[in-house]
C-alpha cells in the first residue's frame, strides 16, 4: 500500500467497511460521484453555520433556505453551544501518532471557561452511542493534543434530524483505548494487499464491476 498521507475518519470508516472500496476510492482515486438532496441539505447548513459562528451577516441566505432546512437551522442556531467563546469554524488539524499521521475538518470548536466542546452537525442523525465513531476518536484525539490545557474535552454531534445532542466526555483511559484502536486499523490498512482481497459474491457497490 502506497503511503496514505494524512488519514481521516472518513478514509477509517470505508476501510472498516470495505477494504476493496477504500483501494479504488483512496488508492487508485476512482471517485464515484454521489450527489444527493441530503448532501445538498447537510452542506447549505454547514455553511450557514460557519457563517452565522464567524459573524457575518446572514439574514439574505436564511431566506434562500427550504423549508426543511429553515427547520434544521432554527434548531442548530438556538443551541446552547453557539453561545460559547468560538475557538475555530472548519478548523483543520492533524497530527502524528506512533508511525501514521491523522487529520480532520471540524465543523467548530467552542469553549466555555476551560471547557472545549468539539461540534459536529448531522442532518441524517446519528445513533446514542457514537463513542467509539472514527470521527469521535480521530477528533478527540486531535483536540486533546493541540490544546494540550483544558478542564473538559466533549465532542457534541448535534443531531438536527431527531433535535438531540449526544455528548461524548474524554478522558485519560478513552485516549489510550482510541490510541490502540486507530494504531491497529490504521495497520492493517497499510498493510492491505487488493491482490489478496476477494469481494462478496452479491456485492453491487458501486466498484463492484472493476473489483476482483
Amino acid at each position: 500500500m502506497p503511503d496514505l498521507g494524512i488519514i481521516s475518519p472518513a478514509m477509517l470508516k470505508l476501510f472498516n467497511d470495505c477494504g476493496g472500496k477504500f483501494y479504488y476510492r483512496y488508492v487508485e482515486q476512482i471517485i464515484s460521484p454521489t450527489l444527493d438532496k441530503a448532501f445538498v441539505v447537510g452542506k447549505n447548513i454547514h455553511a450557514m453555520a460557519s457563517y452565522y459562528l464567524n459573524g457575518e451577516n446572514i439574514s439574505k441566505f436564511e431566506k434562500c433556505l427550504t423549508e426543511k432546512e429553515k427547520e434544521f437551522w432554527q434548531y442548530l442556531k438556538q443551541c446552547k453551544y453557539f453561545d460559547y467563546d468560538v475557538v475555530g469554524v472548519e478548523k483543520s488539524l492533524s497530527a502524528c501518532f506512533g508511525d501514521f499521521w491523522l487529520g480532520g475538518r471540524l465543523d467548530a470548536i467552542v469553549k466555555q471557561g476551560d471547557n472545549i466542546f468539539i461540534l459536529d452537525y448531522k442532518t441524517g442523525g446519528v445513533s446514542d452511542d457514537m463513542i467509539y465513531d472514527y470521527q469521535t476518536m480521530v477528533y478527540l484525539l486531535l483536540c486533546d493534543r493541540y490544546f494540550k490545557k483544558y478542564e473538559t474535552l466533549s465532542f457534541v454531534y448535534l443531531d438536527l434530524k431527531n433535535k438531540k445532542d449526544v455528548v461524548i466526555k474524554f478522558d485519560d483511559s478513552l485516549r489510550d483505548e482510541y490510541k490502540s484502536i486507530l494504531f491497529d486499523i490504521c495497520q492493517k490498512m497499510r498493510d492491505f494487499d487488493i491482490k489478496k482481497f476477494r469481494r462478496f459474491d452479491d456485492c453491487k457497490c458501486e466498484y463492484s464491476k472493476i473489483c476482483i
